[in-house]
């Protein structure tokens, strides 16, 4: 076993989501039904069985919340550390019950059965949390997996999305330097806060700092288009400190102005919704669809598959966007949870 720290990850952070105690309750039952039936068994079958089964419980359920209070602890320890403190819990609660259910539930009323009894359930439920620790093990390192390939997946996504408005930008400031040094100026800056969002596409900004960049995407886009790209902005004046992925709603936009005012001789107004609901921060990007279909650009729908995709893996499919080709107006719309749980 690794004996190096391993920073904010818990082995057994599979247990306290739903499915995690799910399976340990669902387990703790198959195992008190297997001790209960098993042969030469004395009493009362079901009434063992009752027994068998609560004992089981409170040992899991106790041990597992022990080990979900002290888990901010356990993420900075090793490896080793964890699993050792896996099964310090599980063998403190064992001996704990076993003395507290001798007497008025297996009638143990002699010290030397009292001692040999704790000694067999604690040599028992060791067995048995060994066998489950290679589970959590084989888990643990399926997930660091998942995770690595959905990293190389995002990266490789978000490669594909970086070249566009660098591309046209650089563009804009070129031109921009033969008429108007101090526009050019602004037009740089606005550049470089776009490329520093580039860089670190994927990790998780402001929702605050996400919208202040795609107000500088427009202002670079509006020194392209001038007359022809006009934005309405409808978005809450005060917005709550919530994190989003970076490079979230800039692509909307982009592909809004790509498809609804670049192919436009007459240019168009784009619509920018955002709402934020109890769970859900919902954004909304409209543009009017261009009428001449010797305008149109293609492959309108591979960018926003490209956000669909990277979106996905991000919430790990907790995420939607939709789109809607309604009466000339083309909308997307892109719902995401509030918080970021466990990201790539």
């Amino acid at each position: 076993m690794s004996k190096t720290p391993q920073s904010d990850v818990l082995l057994f952070s599979a247990l306290f989501n739903e499915r995690g105690v799910l399976a340990s309750l669902v387990v703790t039952q198959v195992i008190a039904v297997v001790l209960a039936f098993a042969p030469h068994a004395q009493g009362d079958i079901w009434l063992r069985l009752g027994i068998i089964s609560l004992f089981l419980h409170l040992i899991v359920l106790s041990s597992t919340s022990s080990l979900y209070i002290a888990r901010h602890f356990l993420q900075k320890r090793t490896r080793a550390q964890q699993l050792s403190l896996f099964f310090v819990s599980f063998l403190l609660f064992t001996s704990l019950f076993s003395v507290l259910f001798s007497r008025f539930a297996f009638d143990i009323n002699t010290t030397e059965h009292l001692i040999y009894f704790v000694i067999q359930n604690t040599i028992i439920v060791a067995f048995l949390v060994a066998l489950f620790v290679q589970f959590l093990l084989i888990y643990a390192e399926k997930e660091q997996q998942t995770k690595a390939l959905s990293r190389a997946e995002l990266d490789a996504l978000q490669a594909r999305i970086r070249p566009h408005f660098l591309y046209n930008s650089l563009n804009t400031a070129a031109e921009l330097t033969h008429h108007d040094a101090a526009a050019a100026e602004q037009a740089i800056l606005a550049l470089a806060a776009l490329s520093q969002a580039a860089m670190r596409s994927g990790q998780s900004v402001l929702l605050n700092d996400e919208v202040t960049l795609s107000k500088q995407y427009i202002a670079l886009e509006t020194w392209r288009f001038g007359e022809r790209l006009k934005v309405n902005w409808h978005i809450p004046s005060d917005l709550p400190a919530l994190n989003i992925p970076c490079l979230t709603l800039q692509p909307l936009i982009e592909n809004a102005v790509c498809h609804g005012v670049e192919t436009s001789e007459d240019g168009a107004t784009i619509n920018v919704e955002l709402h934020i609901t109890t769970g859900y921060i919902t954004m909304i990007v409209s543009n009017p669809i261009t009428a001449s279909k010797e305008q149109t650009r293609p492959n309108n729908g591979m960018a926003l598959d490209n956000i669909r995709q990277r979106l996905n893996i991000y919430y790990k499919n907790k995420a939607q966007l939709t789109i809607t080709n309604r009466d000339g107006v083309y909308r997307v719309k892109v719902v995401i949870p509030k918080h970021i749980e466990n990201s790539v």
